[in-house]
This record gives structure tokens, C-alpha cells and sequence, in this order.
């Protein structure tokens, strides 16, 4: 997920007796969770503002460890999360940690909501496509139903009081890639908060959240991608406070026979939703925006809108296959399109 950021900042200076110290930025990137994390927070303190750095990278690390289901054994003394919960499918529970449970049950909640359009126990069928592995193939319509017979998100048993998750058919396997950079970004949030941190930007990979405003006053920009613009965008966003999270299928993909297929995989059918290019989500919390994006996306930009809609607080934009751009009603004001390429823009 490509997002194209762009912001400023205006040092401060006051004509008074104690010309208070001028307002910095400290920026640093890793490469964490298959993604390059770049965060950039502003401080007095030079000493603070690189402490924050590492506490909200380190957010990102503590996510990763806990959510990879790839995880090379060899590189830690025990499994982590979601390698244990696959280990013992359809075996025994398995304790975890309090943020596996977070990220399960609001994946769960948004499962419940849409019947399924986001399903947490796709590990399966992922696998037959290949995506997480070095190489990638279509898999015959057969592997994909036995696939499909493995994925119930409502065999997730999760025990909040013991801390424990069950996958309750042997076979099945966790894939929590739709919503654990969502997670951890919120996480690095946190972190930042607590440092008192107020204003900052994270572009996880595309994953973006901006904290407060610019230290100008100003709101952050975000750019929306052009999805067949190899860098280009098709309008800018003016968040504050706020998530903004794309799914694409240019993001991770591959060529058979002259067709695209992508990484965004309808759970009813097993194979890749089709009906719209992109969709891009504007929420409180990163975790959502997260879900919901990889949600919308499988849901169409017909259902996806009615479903937005119902949420609080939540702004969506889709672009469909004919290059119909549609937008929620709450982004107006927020949202301002570039006039690039050849797509015709419509406010729901």
C-alpha cells in the first residue's frame, strides 16, 4: 500500500523575554513487518523526540514477532502468537498475549458485521496462492474448495479470561496480515502519546496515521495513489488525528496468462475480489481503517458504500474497475482531487 505523504513544518519563535526552544523533527525507517516503517515525530528535546522514535518502532517489532506465521524457528527460542495457535489447530488452546486477543475479536466483530468479508482464518487458502512465499500460482478449483472448508471464522474460540485462542478444526491457520500493521501502528500511537509526543506521521507501508496537526497548525496531507499511476495520485486528504489505510490490487500480485492476480482474496470464493481497484479508509483507528480496507474491497464499491455508511466517524473512497472514483459524504471538505488521469469522480 503506497501512500504518498508530503508535509511541512514552521519553526516557532516568539518575540517575548524567553525565546522557548525551536520545535524539531526527528525522523528514522526500518524495515519491519515485510514493510518500510518510516516515522517522523517533532519535539523540543532532542533527547525525547529520538526516545519516541524507538518506542514506536519498537511497537512495530513487538507486533511482528507476535503475528508472523512465517516466522523462521531458528531465529527465536519459542513460536510465536499465531505460529503456536496454527501448531495446535483442532488440538488444545494456546495462551497469548492480551494484543492477539485485541486484534482477533475486532477482526471477529468486522467478520460478524459482513458475513464474512474478512475472515482471519484464510491462512489456507493464502497458502495455495502462494502469497507470503517466493513464488505464486493459480490453484486448481479443487485446492481452492478444500481450502475454503478450512475457513470459518466462527471456529476461532477465543477465552478472554485465560487468555487463550483455539482454532477448532484441525488444518485451519490464522493470517492476521489484514489487520496486524493496522494494530501495531496504533500501537506506536500510543507510544508517542505517552512520550507526549503531539505531533507526528507514520506511513507504515502505506498504513497512515497522522498524530494532531503539522506544528504550524496546518493538517497533515496524505495523498490518495493513482492505482495505475506508477507514483502518481488522484487526490490529497487533510487528516489530523486520524488513520488512512488502502488496499490495491497493484500492492502485491503476479502475472498468469496475461491476468492480474492479487493478494486480496474474497473468503466466500477463495479467489481474488474483482469489483473494484482500490479503496482507501479514513478512521480513528488505525486497526479499523486497517480491516476495513481489505473489508470494502471484497465487499464492492456498492456494498462496501452501504456499509461504510452505517460506521461512525469513518470515511471511504473506491475506485472500481471503470475508473469511477466514489467517495462517503463525511470526506467532503476533507478530500481534494488532483483532476490526474482519466477517472470520473462522484460524491455518494
Amino acid at each position: 500500500m503506497v501512500l504518498l505523504i508530503s508535509f511541512c513544518i514552521t519553526l516557532f519563535s516568539m518575540g517575548c523575554v524567553q525565546k522557548p526552544a525551536a520545535m524539531q523533527g526527528f525522523s528514522g525507517e526500518k524495515f519491519i513487518m515485510d514493510t518500510l516503517i518510516q516515522i517522523t515525530v517533532y519535539s523540543e528535546d532532542k533527547e525525547k523526540g529520538q526516545q519516541a522514535l524507538e518506542q514506536a518502532f519498537g511497537a512495530f517489532e513487538r507486533i511482528h514477532r507476535l503475528t508472523d506465521r512465517f516466522q523462521k524457528q531458528e531465529q527465536t527460542i519459542t513460536s510465536n502468537d499465531v505460529v503456536k495457535i496454527n501448531e495446535n489447530a483442532g488440538t488444545k488452546p494456546v495462551a497469548v498475549s492480551a494484543d492477539t486477543i485485541n486484534m482477533i475479536e475486532r477482526s471477529h466483530y468486522f467478520a460478524s458485521a459482513t458475513g464474512g468479508a474478512f475472515d482471519v482464518t484464510i491462512g489456507p487458502v493464502m497458502d495455495l496462492w502462494g502469497f507470503g512465499k517466493s513464488e505464486q500460482h493459480v490453484p486448481a478449483d479443487q485446492e481452492i474448495k478444500r481450502g475454503l472448508s478450512l475457513v470459518d471464522y466462527n471456529k476461532v474460540q477465543v477465552d478472554p479470561d485465560n487468555m487463550t485462542v483455539f482454532l477448532a478444526q484441525p488444518g485451519m491457520s490464522l493470517d492476521l496480515g489484514g489487520v496486524a500493521k493496522g494494530y501495531a501502528t496504533d500501537e506506536a500511537v500510543k507510544a508517542l502519546r505517552d512520550m507526549g509526543i503531539q505531533h507526528a506521521i507514520i506511513n507504515a507501508g502505506g498504513n497512515v496515521y497522522a498524530l494532531g496537526d503539522k506544528p504550524d497548525g496546518s493538517p497533515w496531507r496524505v495523498g490518495v495513489q493513482d492505482p495505475r499511476g506508477a507514483k502518481g495520485i488522484i487526490g490529497i486528504l487533510y487528516v489530523k488525528d486520524r488513520a488512512v489505510v488502502t488496499s490495491g490490487d497493484y500492492q502485491r500480485y503476479f502475472e498468469q496468462d496475461g491476468v492480474r492476480y492479487h493478494h486480496i482474496v474474497d473468503p466466500s470464493t477463495g479467489k481474488q475480489a474483482r469489483g473494484v481497484m482500490q479503496a482507501t479508509v479514513v478512521a480513528d483507528s488505525a486497526t479499523d481503517a486497517d480491516i476495513l480496507s481489505t473489508t470494502l474491497f471484497v465487499l464492492g464499491a456498492q456494498k462496501g458504500m452501504g456499509f461504510v455508511q452505517e460506521l461512525p466517524d469513518t470515511g471511504a473512497i473506491f475506485i472500481d474497475t471503470d475508473k469511477q472514483v466514489s467517495y462517503t459524504e463525511n470526506l467532503h471538505g476533507q478530500l481534494e482531487f488532483t483532476g490526474d488521469g482519466d477517472y470520473q469522480i462522484k460524491q455518494n
